[in-house]
């Protein structure tokens, strides 16, 4: 039996749209815009122009934070610091939920994405997600995307409380998924294939850079690993 386990976020799923883009549609989608007012210049927020850079960059920060720390909701941490920075005029719980939203509309499943796991499912190959991410955001998703139902395990980097590349992660993945062999693909050599080769699986690196319709091994004895 053989286990692969597949990332999510640029590997089964890609954006529809530019990452810097869902924080716009959050804010259009609670109706908040900017304003500034001409004697302060504080920001304010009401009328018909865009959500600024300085609001944008306040949430990334405090989501990245909060992220890293596991807290339960870094999507709010990050709009109330936006809120914050910024004199929004918005409740943060709204506009998280609206920037999750936004998100999983976004997410669609990336090109091959059907072909590439009906190629691997099998009698003799168990199938698994194993992503950085919110667990509930994570999976909701795959599901609106049409592709939960397709795996055996699904493991979230705030279920193990262990981010990519930490090696926690992979254990907990050889323990959910029984396998005389491990296989991980992903599109990051950082987080997905250099750890997933220190931990024993064999990794498959999706560089959405490389020449189409070409696939590059590093010798026939990987080749043969992946046949």
């Amino acid at each position: 039996m053989r286990a692969v386990y597949f990332d999510c976020d640029g590997t089964l799923l890609t954006l529809d749209c530019e990452y810097d883009d869902l924080f716009e549609r959050a804010c259009d989608a609670v109706g908040v815009t900017e304003q500034r007012s001409a004697s302060t210049q504080n920001a304010t927020w009401s009328g018909d122009a865009d959500p600024t850079a300085e609001a944008q960059a306040a949430y990334g920060e405090a989501f990245f934070e909060a992220f890293d720390c596991f807290e339960p909701d870094p999507y709010r941490a990050g709009m109330a610091a936006a809120v914050e920075a910024t004199a929004l005029d918005a409740d943060p719980d709204e506009l998280a939920a609206a920037y999750v939203d936004a998100e999983v509309a976004a997410s669609t499943p990336a090109a091959g994405a059907h072909a590439a796991l009906d190629a691997f499912d099998g009698d003799e190959t168990a199938l698994g997600v194993l992503t950085n991410g919110v667990t509930s955001v994570q999976r909701r998703k795959l599901e609106t995307a049409g592709l939960f139902e397709r795996f055996d395990a699904f493991l979230s980097s705030y279920e193990i409380e262990a981010h990519k590349p930490d090696a926690a992660i992979f254990d907990a993945a050889r323990e959910r998924l029984a396998g005389e062999a491990y296989v991980y693909v992903g599109d990051s050599l950082e987080h997905d294939a250099r750890p997933a080769r220190e931990a024993g699986f064999l990794p498959i690196h999706v560089d959405s850079g490389a020449e189409s319709g070409v696939v590059t091994v590093d010798g026939l004895d990987t080749l043969s690993e992946v046949a």
